[in-house]
């Protein structure tokens, strides 16, 4: 089973509740998750996973999450990514419609640019749903984590 580095940009906590819920549905399957807060965290930090995920909230006008942006620039100025796998939880509101879940975004966007392959859609959470976050985050990820063992991808969209 898979290796898997959950990856978690966040301001106000509500992110690493996520990751929380993430890391339980993937040690259902037989996965081996470790959790990071992205702070301090250089382009190295993915290089012992086969699996990237990315738990991230949104804060001001579309911007990832303070502890984030070093390890975002890392990975943009970083080696390919080719051979890694990932997915994307993000979290917004969608009050701020101009700017919903953009960080969430911003990171399936560069890793994709980077050459990994998306394992699930990007989920782009709503805060103002009426669902909590972490409830919806262990429920995507035990959507697509026992495929991890077989390599196969879920979704090439989102």
């Amino acid at each position: 089973m898979a290796n898997v580095g959950i990856f978690v940009a966040t301001m106000t906590g509500t992110a690493e509740m996520c990751a929380d819920e993430i890391e339980t549905a993937l040690r259902a399957v037989g996965a081996k998750p470790d959790r990071h807060l992205m702070d301090g965290r250089g382009a190295d930090a993915v290089e012992p996973y086969e699996v990237l995920v990315i738990v991230s909230s949104t804060y001001g006008h579309g911007d990832i999450p303070d502890n984030g942006q070093a390890f975002y620039k890392a990975i943009q100025d970083g080696p390919s990514l080719a051979g890694k796998r990932y997915a994307v939880f993000g979290l917004g509101d969608m009050t701020y419609a101009a700017t919903f879940c953009e960080a969430g975004r911003k990171w399936d966007a560069l890793f994709e640019e980077k050459g990994a392959v998306r394992v699930a859609p990007l989920l782009a959470h709503d805060a103002s749903a009426g669902q909590l976050a972490e409830d919806v985050a262990g429920a995507w990820a035990a959507g697509w984590a026992g495929q991890l063992g077989e390599g196969a991808t879920l979704a090439a969209a989102v």
